[in-house]
């Protein structure tokens, strides 16, 4: 029986832990699928929770109210409600930036809640797109959101929300929102 030097056996040894380096590692995040659906009357008390963990104030009938108009979507991930994405319809006069009475013709975009695990993975992007499907499948002319409730002092919002907007913010400008300040604060708003 022959002897071999060490080296010669980690030489021979070399190939197959470089075959097993080349097997990667994939998280259970990579292969996370998130599905964007509509909030239905079940999803109201998941859907509470998932705001009220994202600092919003509000109850259940306040949110049931709101999904009985059949506008609003949730992103799930598993079949877990991460993000909620709400919305009704509104009358805007996109001369004077106003909400107005009369017929409704936008769809009011609400700040999506997404829980913080789940940011950063393009899920406020898809429930804007998907809102703003809704609005065109119901022949509505507007999407339309209120950014900021505080109106910055420099006339130049849309370079002002580019610099240092809020990640919603960001995500309207890249889909072609306008934005002007008014009494109501920052309006975000597009044609369908």
């Amino acid at each position: 029986m022959k002897a071999g030097f060490k080296s010669e056996l980690m030489e021979s040894e070399a190939p197959q832990k470089q075959k097993e380096k080349k097997k990667k590692f994939h998280s259970p995040t990579d292969f996370e699928h998130v599905e964007v659906k509509k909030l239905m009357d079940e999803d109201v008390e998941e859907a509470s929770k998932v705001m009220r963990k994202c600092l919003f104030t509000v109850t259940d009938e306040e949110i049931g109210g709101i999904v009985e108009k059949g506008m609003s979507y949730g992103g799930f991930v598993d079949r877990i409600l991460v993000a909620v994405a709400l919305s009704w319809s509104v009358r805007f006069n996109s001369e004077t930036w106003e909400f107005e009475e009369g017929e409704e013709n936008a769809v009011f975009l609400e700040d999506d809640a997404i829980l913080l695990a789940y940011e950063g993975r393009g899920i406020r992007e898809l429930l804007i797109e998907k809102r703003e499907e809704e609005g065109r499948e119901r022949r509505l002319k507007y999407a339309v959101a209120i950014t900021s409730p505080i109106s910055p002092e420099e006339a130049k919002v849309g370079e002002v929300v580019q610099q240092r907007g809020n990640k919603t913010e960001k995500a309207l400008l890249k889909r072609g929102y306008k934005f002007s300040k008014t009494r109501n604060g920052v309006v975000a708003y597009k044609e369908l």
